[in-house]
């Protein structure tokens, strides 16, 4: 998979070095990470539209078979562009983040602290305020989790999945109790009012003005 693209190197020409290796037969298949490898955007594009042009550049060298990109219940941008794209060529679309970074695991509290090295400590999402401002997205999601017999992390990993067969969230798990629980997703069935009521929780929060 191609995470970090070069910008001085054209990407089909990484591509089809990429491209060798399924050649050689030491790969199977080729995928483009849409977080590290975006392209540039254009005044007015929406936020994939430069890595569907990318995509379609590559495409032309050898098969893209899956996208990765972030998905969740507070990032579905993925499923305005890039999905429908996948979905007519045939490409899976793995997503990415599809806990926040944790947030939506129901775990997380305002203004807890993170160590130095982790990544949440720098990011926007993940201020006191931010945090504090994204509750309503966790309560939603926990009056579900309570009505499924389910936890607030299965109940977002479920949610991820009814977006369709060519999605598979891709979650981390430093434990294996997290492996398994996410795991247990799958068995997490959502209705139509479960879905309705996701649909309706307040966008989230990326930063505090």
């Amino acid at each position: 998979q191609l995470h970090r693209a070069d910008p001085e190197v054209p990407v089909e020409e990484t591509w089809g070095a990429m491209a060798e290796l399924v050649t050689a037969g030491k790969v199977r298949s080729l995928g483009l990470c849409a977080v590290g490898a975006r392209a540039p955007r254009r005044s007015g594009e929406g936020p994939h539209e430069g890595t569907i042009r990318q995509l379609e550049r590559i495409q032309q060298v050898f098969p893209v078979s899956a996208v990765e990109a972030e998905l969740s219940v507070w990032s579905r941008e993925a499923l305005a562009e890039l999905l429908p794209w996948c979905v007519a060529r045939g490409v899976g679309l793995l997503a990415a983040m599809p806990l926040g970074s944790g947030y939506l695991t129901g775990t997380l509290k305002p203004g807890q602290g993170f160590e130095p090295e982790d990544l949440r400590a720098r990011h926007p999402r993940f201020t006191a305020e931010v945090m504090a401002a994204n509750q309503p997205v966790v309560a939603g999601l926990r009056r579900i989790a309570e009505r499924r017999g389910a936890t607030v992390a299965q109940v977002a990993l479920a949610w991820v999945l009814r977006q369709g067969p060519h999605v598979v969230p891709v979650p981390g798990a430093k434990r294996e109790e997290w492996a398994v629980e996410n795991a247990g997703a799958a068995r997490v069935v959502l209705d139509h009012r479960d879905l309705a009521e996701i649909d309706g929780l307040p966008a989230a929060h990326e930063s505090w003005d």
